[in-house]
């Protein structure tokens, strides 16, 4: 059972990474929490393109399949996956141990991957201040209820600078938190609920805050029914920290709600 001696040298991460997809399935509702479908994820990683030598960053990393693919597109562009560096954190005791073990099967034994709840005590912290990245990818979790709400009104970090959502809405929290991980040139891309594009109150003033600092590169509506645990439509946000020129003060808007197959009990993004 040695990676040199099979067709695919990755092949115990990849079977690996078929029981996550299998467990999610039986485990239906539960299984978003641990698990993004691996072709959302790999549109994601097409679009934020991470290159060799980056560090790249989910702060809500499930069974780190988001950091894997990560980490395979430099294998698919003829790069060194060594060449980078992965960093997640997982709140989940049980999602964070297959995440770890995710890592070490694809031979990925330098991830630093972190226990904790990423928006009441982030664990990637340099001298006192949230560490900033080259790419984030993420999937949190959708409308988290008591997510913190108090504590970031009192922040510590200044992640916060748009505003704190309501209790019940935690996506624009995880949002904030990843841009405030991100460095001066960074890229990321996230999947969040379609509320957060038109919610009011203070998400009405966080998003006319990104707007106001030319942050959003892109919103793209996904179909309905992707997602394990819900089947309510979803979008991609894809932020840029510098974003080119003929891009600046402009939003890329890209439907693509009806671009599915339907599979048994749930669509496949085609």
């Amino acid at each position: 059972l040695r990676n040199i001696d099979f067709e695919n040298v990755d092949i115990m991460g990849a079977a690996y990474e078929y029981l996550i997809k299998m467990f999610a399935d039986s485990a239906g509702k539960k299984g978003g929490e641990f698990y993004t479908p691996s072709e959302v994820v790999n549109l994601i990683v097409n679009l934020i393109k991470p290159k060799k030598g980056m560090r790249i960053y989910d702060p809500t990393c499930g069974s780190g399949g988001m950091l894997i693919q990560s980490r395979n597109y430099l294998i698919e562009n003829g790069e060194d996956p060594r060449n980078i560096s992965l960093f997640g954190q997982e709140t989940n005791l049980s999602t964070w141990a297959i995440c770890k073990l995710n890592m070490f099967l694809h031979y990925v034994f330098n991830a630093d991957i972190k226990k904790g709840n990423t928006l009441t005590e982030p664990k990637h912290l340099k001298d006192g201040e949230i560490m900033t990245f080259d790419r984030v990818i993420a999937n949190p979790p959708f409308s988290l209820k008591k997510w913190g709400k108090k504590k970031a009104d009192n922040d510590q970090y200044g992640r916060f600078i748009y505003g704190t959502p309501p209790n019940d809405y935690g996506e624009l929290a995880f949002l904030q938190h990843m841009i405030s991980s991100l460095n001066t040139e960074g890229v990321l891309g996230v999947v969040m609920p379609h509320g957060v594009l038109f919610r009011g109150s203070t998400e009405k003033k966080i998003r006319e805050g990104l707007i106001k600092d030319d942050l959003i590169e892109a919103i793209i509506a996904l179909p309905p029914n992707l997602f394990y645990g819900t089947s309510i439509t979803a979008t991609i946000i894809i932020i840029n920290k510098k974003k080119p020129n003929d891009r600046k003060e402009k939003i890329i808007f890209i439907n693509s709600e009806y671009e599915f197959e339907e599979r048994s009990n749930k669509n496949y993004l085609s």
